[in-house]
Order: C-alpha cells, then structure tokens, then sequence
C-alpha cells in the first residue's frame, strides 16, 4: 500500500472493518478490538493515528511487542497478524495491522476482571456477542453477503450501514411489516450469518455480520 492510498483510507474514518489507535497502551483493549475483527469480517488496525485522523506515527517495534502479546495472551484462540510499515515524508512510521476474518470463531478476550468475552464489530465500535450469535458463528463465514437482495433486505442493509443495530420493532416500521414477520426475516438471517443477533440486552438488537 502507497502513502497516499493510506492517507485516503484514513480520511474515510473507522468503519467495521477499520480502527485507529494512537498507540498500544491498554493491550486488554486491543485484545477487544483484534478479537471483534477475527469475529466479523477482518479488518485493519492503524496505530500511530488518533480518533480524529492525525498522523502522529509511532515506534512500530514496540507496539508490536504489545499486540502480538495481546493476540497470543489475551486472545483465545490466539489471533494471527500481519504488519505492514508505511513512513510519511516527516519520517512518522504508521503501522499497519491486519486481521483476517478468523476460521477458527468464536474468539473471545481476556478482561481486566479476568472474564473471557466474545465481541464482534458493529459500524466502528466493538460490542458484545450475544448467546445466539456465539452459537450461530461456529462454522459461518461472515464475508458472505447474499447476493440477490429483497427490496425490504435492501433497506435493512442500507439502515446498518448508516446505524449499528436495529430491533425487531424498528425493522417493522422501516418496512412496514408486522412484528412477527420481521422478527421471523430478521433470525432466517442471523441464523444464515448475515446478521448478528445481541440478546443481552433488555431488548434484542441485530448487526451486519
């Protein structure tokens, strides 16, 4: 990847598939986000890159020391990385952290109360598993997205991309459906890997897988 190939993806902003850390301080942190990516679709870690899209750079072996402890130690099953370095003209070193989507789901990630949790990505943030999605994830691959859409699946599609989450009541409203038969669409699609349902809440909600 070129700088200014970079420099466009960072103008973007985080996404379920992209994350920016300043630096590797809290690496049960780390484990968190590394393990949602595993869990979902992949992505990529950029350190050395604040929230708000500042280029500081960074000593990349050093935080490589903190990530590949974290992905070994904190991670279960342990997660594979990939690094990549790319220097601006002021000599600022970003590094680049790959994670594949994981054959190997659910992963799940120490805590600092020493709980192992399962965590997945919705939009830029990395949130629980619910018990359902845990269970559903064993042996799906969340880079399938079906390919031939229904209108209603259009939308629900095109409303997760802008949100992170919908609830049954939402998704009927959206596409003005009862309730029941937008639950029933809403878990055919959990259920075949395309959503991901979080039922650890006082009210169920899904995500894009």
């Amino acid at each position: 990847m070129k700088y200014n190939q970079l420099i466009k993806i960072i103008a973007k902003g985080e996404s379920q598939t992209l994350d920016f850390k300043r630096t590797i301080s809290h690496k049960n942190k780390i484990a968190k986000t590394l393990v949602a990516f595993a869990n979902t679709r992949g992505g990529k870690l950029l350190v050395g890159v604040t929230d708000d899209k500042h280029i500081l750079g960074v000593d990349p072996e050093e935080e490589k020391f903190s990530l590949d402890e974290a992905a070994s130690f904190l991670c279960k099953p342990p997660i594979q990385l990939e690094y990549f370095e790319i220097e601006n003209r002021e000599k600022k070193v970003i590094l680049i952290v790959k994670v594949s989507s994981s054959d190997e789901k659910p992963h799940s990630a120490l805590d600092t109360n020493g709980n192992w949790n399962v965590y997945v990505r919705a939009n830029d943030k990395s949130i629980l598993a619910g018990k359902q999605t845990i269970k559903n994830m064993d042996g799906v691959d969340s880079d399938i997205i079906p390919l031939h859409l229904t209108p209603n699946e259009k939308k629900l599609y095109s409303y997760l991309k802008d949100k992170e989450r919908i609830t049954v009541k939402q998704f009927s409203k959206l596409v003005n459906i009862s309730e029941r038969r937008a639950k029933r669409n809403l878990v055919e699609l959990a259920t075949k890997g395309f959503l991901f349902l979080h039922d650890f809440q006082k009210e169920d909600f899904y995500s894009l897988a």
